[in-house]
């Protein structure tokens, strides 16, 4: 899955999932972790899920 995260080099799915439980919109939050169930938990996210979802690798680095 290397060539879908070319800029994200930080974020994992298990990253990704644990900062959708708490996003507001649960719509949103329902078609992501469908789709996040094709992936490993230690895989990289795929560049364009973070980019849909508004944030970038470098705001998890912060808010760590």
């Amino acid at each position: 899955m290397s060539d879908l995260a070319k800029n994200n080099k930080t974020v994992t799915v298990k990253m990704l999932k644990e900062y959708l439980k708490d996003y507001p919109d649960k719509v949103v939050v329902e078609i992501y972790m469908e789709v996040l169930e094709n992936f490993e938990d230690d895989e990289l996210v795929p560049d364009i899920i973070l980019s849909n979802l508004g944030i970038s690798p470098h705001w998890f680095e912060k808010s760590n």
